[in-house]
């Protein structure tokens, strides 16, 4: 089996569900089907899940079930100081052979991000993409090109949306500013050591189908260079839970480079967004740029050490400016470490982060008064993959 270092689609900069390139693990006589949502380890899938025929085609079947317990300093309003909770309740059913296939993802979820208030999975999951949060056909006429359509993980960024994909329990800020699911048609292709994907999507799920992102990605051996381009092609001013409208309206760019050794994972990226005027906001144009650093140390067969590092600065050229952070003009530093057990198919991962937030706008950062300039986390997640 190939580790999977990006999200499904052909062409990604770090997980697609066909998994472009691979970079991690040595291939094996037994490996998972390909169309499963991608990993960047240290979890793994098993490669040989539940199968049945149906009408001559082979369905395989996955699930994920895991759990998780929290606990964090300088709490906003509504948000509990500790908490425990479903992170991954969740089947996955797939038919990855032949001309037409297909891939259908549900059950109960929670993507949690680092720096924003956790949200129980229940309310997770109905206020988001909701029970079938990953549904799509996909055409493959030949081994070099395909087409899918449906709901879609976004080309934009590293991390993959559920905690089970990532080397990290939580997201990171760097995440925060991407979009995450998202419905419409995407044509995958490879040339080579060249994969590239190009979607019409409706963006941060807002059913407006205005978004266009593209990636194309070399690889190397172990080494693997995305650049990944997305961003929205008319206004649209629609505001929800999963569609933030400034997020929503914003262009965003991404350079990512990944090693992958038999010991060490390594992935450094460049991400930079900006934002026009948004009239229906009273906002005028706006940037931001970040950095950060996914790393991973394979300890033995059972232990690893996965760590990430991150930096995000926004810039305010006026009071007005659009805020993609903590308020215009504001800064966050990030580190995460998450050493993970895995056992089989049984896992366990304890995770420490922390968030420093500077130039926070008044009520905007942490605490139950906004004030607070940093906010320290504790998680301990643990669960099965069969």
């Amino acid at each position: 089996m190939t580790s999977i270092l990006r999200r499904p689609g052909l062409a990604r900069a770090i997980v697609l569900t066909t998994a472009l390139a691979s970079a991690g693990m040595a291939a094996a006589q037994d490996a998972p089907p390909a169309l499963l949502p991608g990993l960047s380890g240290p979890l793994s899938y098993n490669p040989k899940p539940v199968s049945f025929d149906l009408a001559g085609s082979k369905i395989y079947v996955t699930g994920v079930a895991s759990g998780y317990v929290g606990a964090q300093s300088n709490s906003t309003p509504g948000v509990a100081s500790s908490f425990a909770d479903v992170s991954n309740a969740q089947v996955i059913i797939q038919k990855p052979e032949g001309l037409f296939q297909f891939l259908v993802q549900a059950g109960l979820y929670s993507h949690e991000t680092l720096g924003l208030g956790y949200a129980r999975a229940t309310t997770y999951t109905d206020a988001t993409y909701g029970p079938v949060p990953q549904a799509w056909i996909k055409l493959a006429p030949s081994s070099s090109f395909n087409v899918q359509a449906g709901i879609l993980p976004t080309l934009i960024g590293l991390e993959a949306p559920f905690s089970f994909q990532n080397m990290n329990i939580e997201r990171g800020v760097l995440w925060g500013q991407e979009n995450v699911l998202t419905r419409g048609v995407q044509a995958n292709t490879t040339v080579g050591k060249v994969t590239a994907s190009v979607a019409l999507t409706d963006g941060f799920f807002s059913g407006k189908f205005n978004w266009l992102s593209g990636i194309m990605s070399y690889a190397d051996g172990p080494h693997t260079v995305s650049l990944v381009l997305g961003g929205a092609l008319t206004r649209n001013a629609r505001s929800t839970f999963s569609t933030p409208p400034v997020q929503n309206n914003s262009t965003i760019f991404n350079l990512i480079y990944s090693y992958s050794g038999d010991k060490w994972l390594v992935q450094p990226y460049f991400q930079y967004a900006r934002v026009g005027a948004l009239p229906f906001l009273g906002t005028t144009k706006a940037d931001n740029w970040g950095v950060g650093l996914l790393a991973k140390y394979k300890i033995d067969d059972n232990w690893s050490l996965p760590m990430r590092w991150e930096y995000v600065d926004s810039n305010a050229p006026t009071a007005t400016a659009a805020s993609f952070l903590y308020g215009p003009g504001s800064n966050a530093f990030t580190v995460t470490v998450t050493p993970t057990y895995t056992f089989d198919r049984f896992f366990i991962r304890p995770e420490v982060s922390l968030v420093q937030v500077s130039g926070a706008a008044p009520g905007a950062a942490f605490g139950a008064l906004g004030q607070n300039k940093s906010q320290v986390r504790g998680r301990l997640e643990f669960g099965v993959i069969f």
